[in-house]
C-alpha cells in the first residue's frame, strides 16, 4: 500500500497517543455505523451488477432490442459498438465494479472488528484504526487535492486482519494485471443480458449464456493468478522484501516479529550467563 515516511511518522504518532475518554466511549456506536455504510455499498453495487441483468432483459427488453438493432443495421454504429462501447463496458462494469465491490467489504469488515475490540477492555487505552493517503494515481478514488484517504487500517495487525489488509490493498491500488483480469467478467454483462431477453431465437439465448459463463470462468481464474502473483512474497514471508513493499500491517507484524525474537534471544543469553 503506497505510504510515504511522512505518512508513517505521522501514523506512529497518533497510535502513541490514546484515545478521549468521549471517543472510547462512542467508538462502538461509530465503528458499528461505518460498517453499516459500507455493507450497504457493496449491498448496492451487488445489486446494480446483478440485478440490472434481468431487469434489462425483462423490463425494458423492447427498448434495449430495437437499440442494439438500430446501431448494427448502421456500420459505423456498428463499429462504436464493438470498438469503443463494449470495451468501455467491460472496464467499467468489470474492472470498476471488481474495484468497488474489493474496495468496500474489507472496510465493512474491519469495521465490525474494531466494534468487537472497542468492546474488549484490553484495547480500551489506545488506538484501533488509523488512517494515511494514497499518492495520485496509485490508488483507487476519485481525484482529492491530498491524495484518497485510505481510513480503518488496524493499529494493532493479527493474521485476519492482515488478510483482510490484503484485500484491502488489491482494491485500493490499481494493479494492471488484475483490471485486465476483470475485462471479461465486464464482457459478460452483455452476453447474461443477451441469455435471458425475449424475443430472439434459442440458439441466440444458448450462445450468449455458454459465452457469458465462460468469460466469468475466465475471469476467476485470471483474478485469482493475478492476486496470488501479487502477494506471493506475502504468502511466502513478507521478511524478505523491503519496507515499501510491505502493507501497514505487514509492517507492524514484521516489527513485531523482531521485537519478540529480540526479546527471545536476551532470554536465552540470561538463562546463559
Amino acid at each position: 500500500m503506497p505510504r510515504t515516511t511522512a505518512d508513517a511518522r505521522a501514523a506512529a504518532v497518533r497510535d502513541d497517543v490514546p484515545p478521549a475518554s468521549w471517543s472510547v466511549v462512542l467508538r462502538p456506536a461509530g465503528y458499528a455505523a461505518v460498517g453499516v455504510v459500507w455493507t450497504a455499498i457493496w449491498l448496492i453495487v451487488v445489486l446494480l451488477l446483478v440485478g440490472s441483468v434481468p431487469y434489462l432483459a425483462f423490463v425494458d427488453s423492447e427498448d434495449l432490442v430495437a437499440g442494439v438493432g438500430d446501431r448494427l443495421s448502421d456500420p459505423l454504429g456498428a463499429v462504436g459498438l464493438l470498438v469503443v462501447a463494449l470495451p468501455i463496458l467491460a472496464l467499467a462494469v468489470g474492472a470498476g465494479g471488481w474495484h468497488v465491490l474489493t474496495a468496500s467489504w474489507p472496510l465493512a469488515v474491519l469495521s465490525f472488528v474494531y466494534v468487537g475490540r472497542s468492546l474488549d477492555r484490553r484495547y480500551r487505552g489506545e488506538r484501533l484504526s488509523y488512517t494515511t493517503r494514497g499518492a495520485w494515481g496509485t490508488s483507487f478514488g476519485p481525484p482529492t487535492l491530498t491524495g484518497v484517504a485510505l481510513s480503518l487500517q488496524p493499529v494493532r495487525p493479527s493474521p485476519f486482519t492482515d488478510r483482510v489488509m490484503r484485500y484491502y490493498v488489491a482494491g485500493w491500488t490499481v494493479d494492471g494485471r488484475t483490471v485486465l483480469a476483470m475485462l471479461p467478467a465486464g464482457l459478460a454483462w452483455p452476453f447474461a443480458i443477451a441469455a435471458l431477453v425475449p424475443g430472439v431465437p434459442d440458439a441466440v439465448h444458448l450462445v450468449a449464456a455458454v459465452v457469458a459463463v465462460g468469460l466469468l470462468v475466465a475471469s476467476s481464474v485470471l483474478g485469482v493468478r493475478a492476486l496470488r502473483r501479487r502477494f506471493a512474497g506475502a504468502a511466502a514471508g513478507p521478511d524478505d522484501r523491503p519496507l515499501t513493499e510491505l502493507s501497514p500491517g505487514e509492517r507492524r507484524a514484521r516489527t513485531a516479529r523482531v521485537e519478540e525474537q529480540r526479546r527471545a534471544r536476551l532470554s536465552r543469553k540470561n538463562l546463559d550467563d
